[in-house]
């Protein structure tokens, strides 16, 4: 059998190790110069655990973040043996109620008890494998007093402590490229991009360019996971979406140091950010008030810049610190010129809906309807966040082995 992967990130990386540790070639399409290059290497690393999701009140999105969060860990092991050890994870995470949140305190702290009741039935007794965290534990109150030695009153209504954690995608994408260079049956074809899909009844052909030069391969099958593209080529095969979509530009900072006194925070629920401290790794900072730069329902979105210019990115750095330090005390007071070495990077966000996450009602808080969705031997995978990549491989890899 032979398989086409189309888009390298965390996605597609994970459908060709799952293929490739059962026997299955694959080919791994990619339009950059090295895997994991886009989305995948430029966002916080989260590995979810429900609790940013309190805004749909149904928690199937939270369900769905705990079951792929812990599985996280065991199948990127299998797929990279002890080599996943090097990952190094954040802190855990403090969860800040801001003043403004959609969500209030007595709520989010019942979507907590939600969130904890999740893990415990999916480990079934069974010890977590997550990050040196027990996902088990449930969230506690800071006191008043604790609270406010890190976080503004002015901004915030409660502050938690839990045991949720991020992994610093720098390494992450490493350690995949890696795995990738050592696994015989899977070829990179990278600077490629693919223009599109025909399938038929035996399987589909992938139609691609590189270097000016344009091809025709027939594989057996093809998985769709491409990010930004993934629509376009969808409409190729004679797939369309049955929801409305957008796609979000959306800038962070990466202080590329240690920086001390800064708490891994996520503020939720709303348009607000996070901090993260990948320790010797540095900082990862976002407020998405600034941060969120453009917005598109197209097909394939605009080519968006991953990088800005010297102006705008200072702007970026001194609008996100001044957003996030209006909460996190440490944030605020982090000297200027440690501000200024930070490194803006920018990656696209997609997801199902329409408005923005300022609007309860809009669909965007929820990320439960993703996956991989076959057309027969033609699969297209809305990964939705990070957390569930590994997960959503394993299951389409079943899939696609099963087939006759």
């Amino acid at each position: 059998m032979r398989v086409a992967v189309l888009g390298a990130g965390l996605q597609g990386a994970c459908v060709a190790f799952e293929l490739a540790r059962a026997g299955v070639s694959v080919d791994l399409y990619d339009r950059h110069s090295q895997p994991v290059s886009g989305a995948s290497l430029r966002n916080e690393g989260k590995v979810h655990l429900g609790y940013v999701y309190a805004a749909d009140r149904s928690r199937l999105t939270a369900r769905l973040m705990v079951e792929g969060a812990l599985s996280f860990a065991p199948l990127l092991r299998r797929w990279l043996g002890p080599e996943l050890d090097r990952l190094p994870a954040s802190e855990p995470f403090n969860y800040v109620v801001h003043r403004d949140s959609l969500v209030g305190v007595e709520e989010m702290e019942a979507h907590f008890a939600r969130c904890q009741g999740f893990a415990i039935d999916e480990l079934a007794g069974s010890e977590p494998d997550y990050f040196g965290q027990d996902p088990r534990r449930a969230p506690e109150r800071m006191s008043r007093v604790e609270a406010e030695r890190c976080y503004d009153p002015r901004a915030m209504l409660a502050a938690y402590r839990t045991s949720e954690v991020a992994v610093d995608p720098s390494v992450l994408a490493r350690l995949i490229r890696a795995g990738l260079a050592r696994e015989p049956l899977i070829r990179l074809r990278l600077g490629t991009e693919v223009r599109a899909v025909s399938p038929d009844d035996d399987g589909a052909v992938v139609h691609a360019v590189r270097l000016a030069q344009e091809s025709a391969e027939r594989y057996d099958h093809v998985v769709n996971a491409l990010w930004t593209g993934r629509l376009a080529v969808d409409s190729t095969a004679g797939v369309a979406p049955e929801r409305p979509w957008l796609h979000r530009m959306r800038y962070n900072v990466r202080i590329p140091q240690p920086v001390t006194g800064v708490p891994a925070t996520t503020i939720v629920v709303g348009p607000f950010g996070d901090a993260v401290s990948y320790g010797e790794g540095g900082v990862y900072l976002s407020w998405y008030p600034v941060g969120r730069r453009g917005v598109s329902a197209a097909l394939s979105p605009p080519a968006w810049p991953s990088t800005l210019d010297d102006a705008d990115s200072a702007r970026l750095r001194s609008a996100i610190g001044a957003g996030l330090g209006s909460a996190i005390r440490g944030v605020a007071e982090l000297p200027p010129g440690l501000l200024a070495a930070g490194v803006v990077q920018g990656g696209v966000v997609f997801a199902h809906g329409e408005g923005d996450i300022d609007d309860p009602d809009s669909a965007l808080h929820e990320r439960h309807t993703i996956g991989a969705t076959s057309f027969g031997r033609y699969h297209s995978v809305d990964t939705g966040k990070l957390t569930t990549a590994p997960l959503f491989a394993h299951r389409l890899g079943a899939t696609i082995l099963a087939t006759p």
